[in-house]
């Protein structure tokens, strides 16, 4: 009993439904109707840290021989300056903080949203049943419909103890976090600035850059 106990506190702990993860600054220009940020504030370890805008692009699916306009994704890195766009998924270590918003035109639900994602990590051979990576995919399951007009944002921080975190806050505002070990932010952001699932993201990975 005792450990069951423990066990739904940690799991009450590491959801939050307070403020969002990403304070934006919205600029003039939009994207397929979503007006883009120009930067993002957060905050790690009790610090506020301001995020420059990397870029934003379309993703689209194919589905049979039509292309699905899915969400607009922003990317945003605490240190523009270290931050390669030659080489994206190695300066992710160099980061403070890194996060990207994903901005749905369409609803999607979580089974295919958590899909995609998994599809993704296997093109950049990430373990699906490493602990954290599970636990990841856990909170992109039980997160909920991905809403129309609404964004899911990934936030990926270092911490003071050496350890990184994932935290994954849904379109309708719960946020989920998750603790791994070195080299786990990376792991999740190859989603997007690793080797491309197929054409979609590839598109959206180069506009992102570009």
């Amino acid at each position: 009993m005792k450990t069951m106990i423990i066990s739904l506190v940690s799991i009450l702990m590491s959801i939050s439904a307070n403020a969002a993860l990403l304070k934006t600054e919205v600029g003039s220009n939009k994207m397929e109707k979503v007006a883009l940020s120009t930067a993002a504030t957060t905050t790690v370890d009790g610090e506020e840290v301001k995020l420059s805008e990397v870029g934003a692009g379309l993703r689209a699916k194919k589905v049979v021989f039509v292309n699905v306009k899915v969400y607009i994704g922003e990317l945003f890195v605490a240190d523009i300056a270290k931050f390669k766009k030659a080489e994206p998924l190695s300066s992710v270590k160099d980061q403070k903080a890194i996060a990207i918003q994903l901005h749905f035109l369409r609803d999607v639900d979580a089974e295919n949203v958590q899909k995609s994602f998994k599809e993704a990590l296997t093109a950049n051979s990430v373990d699906l049943s490493d602990a954290s990576i599970k636990q990841f995919l856990d909170a992109v399951s039980q997160g909920g419909e991905a809403k129309s007009g609404k964004a899911i944002t990934i936030l990926g921080t270092r911490l003071k103890d050496g350890n990184e975190k994932i935290s994954y806050e849904t379109t309708s505002g719960p946020t989920t976090e998750i603790k791994g070990s070195a080299g786990f932010i990376e792991k999740i952001f190859s989603i997007w600035l690793g080797n491309p699932s197929d054409d979609g993201v590839a598109q959206l990975k180069k506009s992102i850059l570009k």
